[in-house]
This record gives C-alpha cells, structure tokens and sequence, in this order.
C-alpha cells in the first residue's frame, strides 16, 4: 500500500532525524503498515535542506512528498530548518509534520507558527508509533495537495 490516493501515491518521505534508533523505528513502524513510498534520510537541517533544494543528485526529490522532521538536531534545528523551508517559495508549502521528543511549549508554538501540519511527541513504545504513523496515513490520504 502507497500513502496517499492515486494523485499521490508517489509521496516520498524525507525523515530528518539524527538518531539511528528514533529513524529505524519509523521506518519499521512504516514498514509494518505495509506503506512502500520511497524513503530518504537527512540527519540534520543543512542535509535536509541540500536534499529538498535538489543538491544532492543521488536524492533528487519531486512533488509530492512529506516531511517527517525532528526538532533537536546537530548544526541546524527542526525549527531552523522551518524558517528556512517557509522562506523558500519552492518549499513553503511543503506539508512537515514535527515527530520529536520535545514537549517544551516554545517548540510547539514555533513549530505551528511556521504552519506544520501537526506536531507529535516521539512514541516510546513501538505500538504507539504504529499509531501515530498511522493516523498520519489517514490523514494523508485524505488531503488533496498540488501536484509541481
């Protein structure tokens, strides 16, 4: 099964994370949900955004795709990498979904000031991230987006 409805069942993830432990979790959880959309990986905002920028050629990234983006990361945070993300008119519109550890409410507010479309707080137990990972399927499929 693909994410997404048949406009968008090309959806790739980006998964921004800088922990191998937090990224196997998410892969395994989509995995398990028998979601088969592409996958990349950066581990901070700089290799994130070189990634959604097309600069890297073995990554080259098309609409559509979502975001999967951890706040407290090396060299560029997940609220950096936002700033950056809603400055850019070729990424403004990109649908980020914040999958983080941090519950600080400063986090929170930044995110959603930069317009995420929703904001987790990382699961610890495996059936809790199938949860989330799943509602944010649902979700996914339900939403009509722009195709570039």
């Amino acid at each position: 099964m693909s994410v997404g409805t048949s406009s968008q069942n090309n959806t790739k993830f980006l998964i921004v994370d800088d922990n191998n432990l937090d990224f196997e979790k998410i892969t395994r959880s989509l995995a398990r949900l028998k979601i088969e959309n592409e996958i990349l990986r950066a581990h901070d905002g700089i290799e994130a955004l070189a990634i959604l920028r097309n600069e890297v050629p073995d990554t080259l990234l098309k609409m559509p795709y979502i975001v999967l983006l951890d706040i407290n990361m090396p060299r560029m945070s997940g609220i950096e990498l936002l700033a950056e993300m809603r400055a850019d008119s070729r990424l403004s519109s990109t649908p980020v979904f914040i999958l983080t550890t941090s519950d600080h409410p400063d986090d929170i507010v930044n995110a959603h000031n930069f317009n995420v479309a929703g904001y987790i707080i990382k699961p610890v137990q495996k059936e809790q991230m199938l949860d989330a990972l799943s509602a944010l399927n649902v979700f996914w499929r339900l939403c009509e987006y722009p195709m570039e």
